[in-house]
C-alpha cells in the first residue's frame, strides 16, 4: 500500500541526501528517516503551512529510523511542506511535496 521514501541523515548538523522529497498522498506513501550514526534527531514541520502528516514533530531514534505514516486527510495536494532536521550540531530545512 504505498512507499517508503527513504531519507537519510547524513551529518550531525541535520543535513539529508534528500534535500526534497514527493510522495503521493492517494497511493498512502510516507517517509522513513535515518539516523545519522548512533545520534539521533528530531523532525519538525513548525512552519504555518503546518505538517502533512497526523504529527508534526517526530523523533528518530540513535542508530535508528522512524516512518512517517501517511499524509494526513487535510495534506494540500502539489504543496511544498518545509521541516526542520534537528542533528546534535545543527540543523537543516529540507521539505516533503505532497503529489
Amino acid at each position: 500500500m504505498g512507499v517508503h521514501k527513504h531519507v537519510h541523515i547524513v551529518s550531525d548538523d541535520g543535513q539529508v541526501d534528500e534535500c526534497d522529497v514527493e510522495i503521493s498522498k492517494g497511493q498512502a506513501d510516507q517517509v522513513t528517516w535515518f539516523a545519522f550514526g548512533d545520534a539521533g534527531a528530531t523532525i519538525e514541520f513548525s512552519s504555518d503551512d503546518g505538517s502533512p502528516f497526523q504529527e508534526s514533530v517526530f523523533y528518530v531514534p540513535a542508530t535508528g529510523s522512524l516512518s512517517s505514516g501517511p499524509a494526513s486527510p487535510t495534506a494540500v495536494v502539489d504543496k511544498y511542506y518545509k521541516y526542520t532536521v534537528q542533528g546534535q550540531e545543527g540543523e537543516n530545512d529540507p521539505g516533503v511535496i505532497i503529489r
